[in-house]
């Protein structure tokens, strides 16, 4: 009987520390951890393209046939109106953006994280899917996914973004544990 129930208790506890960190992906720090990171992103376009509709043929654009653009500062560019540029594209629409680097996260715990982007974007963070939003819209977020981050540092950072006309956006905040919600500093990203 002690058996059964010392089982059932095990069980009990398996599954509330499930349920507590249901919906948390799990991330892995780069390894090794990359030295001597430039500030900002690195990205390469595609432009031109009407039939950019989606983050598959985004993808297939960026795969056939990109160029090297201006690493980007960060990941916060708000919504400046028709006929701003994209990123840095330098044309305001019609864009395709390849996006890569490393995010460097100051202490460990779980973060809250929000992307925002107009049109499209999948956001990939230690090689997994964290946010993604596929389809013509105007500056909204692509999902609020929490994260648990093991031990300070630098982890792997990919984003795919495509915009077809009108305006853009694509922005970053987190909660850091026991922090409020921020726009994520220019200061986090980081690329070779």
């Amino acid at each position: 009987m002690k058996k059964l129930f010392a089982g059932l208790l095990a069980a009990c506890v398996m599954v509330a520390a499930s349920v507590a960190t249901a919906g948390v992906i799990e991330l892995t720090p780069a390894n090794p951890q990359p030295s001597g990171l430039k500030q900002g992103l690195k990205v390469k376009y595609f432009t031109g393209d009407r039939q950019v509709r989606s983050l598959g043929a985004a993808k297939g654009r960026i795969k056939n046939s990109s160029k090297p653009g201006k690493p980007l500062k960060g990941l916060n560019y708000p919504d400046k109106g028709k006929g701003a540029p994209v990123l840095t594209a330098g044309i305001p629409e019609l864009v395709v953006a390849d996006i890569s680097g490393y995010i460097k996260f100051p202490s460990a715990g779980v973060y809250e994280l929000e992307f925002f982007t107009n049109d499209g974007a999948q956001f990939w963070i230690s090689g997994k899917s964290v946010a993604k939003l596929d389809e013509i819209t105007p500056c909204s977020s692509a999902g609020r996914p929490k994260v648990n981050v093991p031990k300070a540092g630098w982890y792997d950072f990919k984003a795919l973004y495509f915009q077809k006309e009108g305006t853009a956006c694509l922005e970053s905040e987190w909660k850091a544990p026991g922090g409020s919600v921020q726009l994520i500093p220019n200061s986090a990203f980081g690329y070779k």
